[in-house]
């Protein structure tokens, strides 16, 4: 008989739904989560939302999801954490947390006594992130980007856990999916544990609509299909096109950008995808294309700070 599963001081019995809270140690913050017990046997998977708080779409997703999902007809138990990062999700800025200007998705595993994100990191890893079988990181374009929907899967795991990682990223109905070989976000962590994961990118600039939530949640329940978990069958949402690692240019000048292509636009190595001018249309940076290939995401003000990506290609 399957026994009830326990995660900090919540506890769920098979088939049935829990609703609460994970305490951020040494903190007055506490991150919203929903546990469901699945009736039968099976993985166990782990959803996030808003690790970048202004990716609004993420987190009504997961919000979405974590009251559709029926506990009942489910194998394994499934973690829907909406939004991982509370603190950026109200204070509305791009990339980096409020308390401490860092990146969540850059400092995982997390410390116990470090700072906001990295708490907020270790909170995530510690509870839930470590047991898991399978992770999904729901991601959108934050305030200032624009991109055409592609999904990220590691290559940092093991044979089978790459491969699993690439088949379930085929499965989200966006053209594009891309490797990753980036070791500090959650989904890499996860990887270099073998847990197999996805990070979908899909919508932009802070907005979400009714047509994009569907989109989302019907790619996260083909992945829940696929793995056994929910009864659902996996429905056709077309092709996906596997491209080579992302290459991300990061802005070295501050100025104003002027993009030359658009996201799911094809560009050539050495083709100008850019420039940085300054106030008086003066041009301080002209961008290259590092190779061919497809622009799946760009800065989209005409502001660009020091460090802040400008332009994603795979």
């Amino acid at each position: 008989m399957k026994e009830n599963w326990k995660v900090a001081d919540l506890e769920v019995r098979p088939g049935e739904k829990k609703q609460g809270y994970l305490n951020v140690p040494g903190l007055d913050l506490k991150l919203p989560v929903t546990l469901f017990c699945g009736a039968g046997e099976g993985k166990q998977v782990v959803i996030t939302g808003g690790t970048h708080g202004a990716e609004f779409l993420g987190v009504e997703t997961a919000i979405r999801l974590s009251q559709e999902l029926d506990p009942s007809k489910m194998n394994g138990n499934v973690a829907i954490v909406h939004p991982a990062n509370v603190p950026q999700f109200f204070a509305k800025t791009a990339y980096v947390g409020p308390h401490d200007g860092k990146n969540l998705n850059r400092v995982y595993p997390g410390m116990a006594e470090g700072t906001v994100s990295e708490r907020i990191a270790y909170t995530i890893t510690s509870n839930l992130l470590r047991f898991a079988d399978f992770y999904i990181d729901m991601h959108s374009g934050d305030i200032h980007e624009t991109l055409t929907p592609y999904v990220i899967h590691s290559k940092l795991g093991n044979e089978e856990c790459n491969r699993i990682s690439a088949e379930a990223a085929a499965l989200w109905g966006a053209k594009y999916h891309v490797y990753s070989d980036g070791k500090t976000g959650a989904l890499g962590w996860a990887a270099m544990q073998n847990i197999p994961g996805v990070l979908p990118e899909i919508g932009e600039g802070a907005r979400w609509t009714e047509d994009e939530v569907t989109f989302f949640k019907t790619g996260a329940k083909n992945v829940l299909s696929y793995l056994n978990v929910i009864p659902d069958p996996i429905v056709d949402l077309g092709e996906s096109r596997q491209l080579e690692p992302m290459d991300v240019i990061m802005c070295e000048t501050q100025g104003l950008w002027y993009p030359r292509f658009r996201p799911g636009e094809s560009v050539k190595k050495g083709e100008s995808v850019g420039q940085i001018r300054d106030f008086f249309d003066n041009v301080l940076v002209d961008f290259p294309a590092p190779k061919d290939g497809t622009v799946l995401f760009e800065c989209s003000s005409l502001s660009i700070q020091v460090g802040h990506p400008v332009i994603g290609i795979g």
